[in-house]
């Protein structure tokens, strides 16, 4: 793989999934972390509560953030899975076609075969990418 255009690529995704978590962040979960930590001080401030009412408190206004991280951690999981499977499945292509040792290729065919891969994985890429206003959407719906 020629590595300047597969980083471009990786850059590309690191990027937008940066900016999905950072919109993510300012639409939702800022308003959501505060709203957690106002709860959890309000539970502090029943000084006759015992130990273990105020933490069973502060564990229910931590709730709704946790469920959060985890749905948000979830789809992030999932979109680099299909990620990856779809730049495997360039790759295997790519080793049908060109054959299964590597180690035999020409220097033209290892050529060949890097070039191809880079732009069937900048689809993988694209096509990704694309998904991450559906994956906002139903992260926005599980709230």
């Amino acid at each position: 793989m020629s590595g300047s255009t597969m980083e471009a690529t990786q850059m590309k995704v690191k990027s937008a999934v940066d900016a999905m978590i950072d919109e993510m962040d300012r639409k939702y979960l800022r308003d959501m972390q505060k709203a957690m930590f106002l709860c959890s001080a309000n539970c502090c401030d029943h000084k006759t509560s015992s130990r273990e009412v105020v933490e069973n408190c502060v564990e229910k206004c931590n709730s709704g953030m946790k469920n959060a991280q985890r749905t948000l951690e979830k789809e992030l999981g999932g979109l680099q899975d299909q990620l990856s499977r779809c730049a495997m499945t360039c790759y295997d292509k790519l080793v049908q076609n060109f054959g299964p040792d590597v180690n035999k290729y020409t220097e033209s065919q290892m050529v060949q075969f890097n070039d191809q891969l880079d732009k069937c994985v900048a689809v993988c890429a694209d096509d990704h990418i694309k998904l991450i206003p559906k994956i906002k959407e139903r992260f926005a719906k599980s709230l």
